[in-house]
């Protein structure tokens, strides 16, 4: 999903070239928001449970972790970028903004599917209380 959100970025920033650069900062603003709460849930909710419950997850929590550090650099050049981007980009600019969100659904589709390999099992089996009436908006799928 995340990584099918910065493709869809940079097909907006293509398209930017004739105008579009609203459509795109409203997009990467939305996206880096869902992204930045999916990270989040993950970091104060989840991966605690996970690294209480199978203490041998906690070396990947942490790379999970540091990936996720990573993504938050890379959002906030994207957000500098786009703040600066005008209504008809130059193509330096364009390839800028490019340059970082291919550089982000790259690490994204790295990290999800280290992430569904390494934890999604131990993710599913979680069953704390407040999760009983329904998975946090983080771990369901699409989100």
């Amino acid at each position: 999903m995340a990584a099918r959100g910065a493709g869809r970025a940079a097909r907006l920033l293509d398209a930017g070239r004739t105008g579009r650069s609203r459509d795109l900062r409203a997009h990467c603003l939305a996206f880096c928001a869902a992204l930045t709460r999916h990270h989040t849930g993950e970091d104060e909710t989840a991966f605690p449970l996970l690294a209480e419950r199978h203490p041998g997850l906690r070396p990947v929590l942490e790379e999970l972790r540091r990936d996720h550090d990573i993504v938050t650099g890379i959002l906030r050049a994207i957000e500098d970028l786009l703040a600066g981007l005008g209504s008809n980009p130059a193509p330096e600019e364009v390839r800028r903004v490019r340059g970082e969100l291919d550089g982000l659904s790259a690490l994204l589709d790295s990290h999800f599917l280290y992430e569904e390999k390494r934890i999604v099992q131990a993710l599913n089996e979680l069953d704390p209380p407040g999760w009983r009436e329904g998975r946090p908006a983080f771990l369901r799928p699409g989100y």
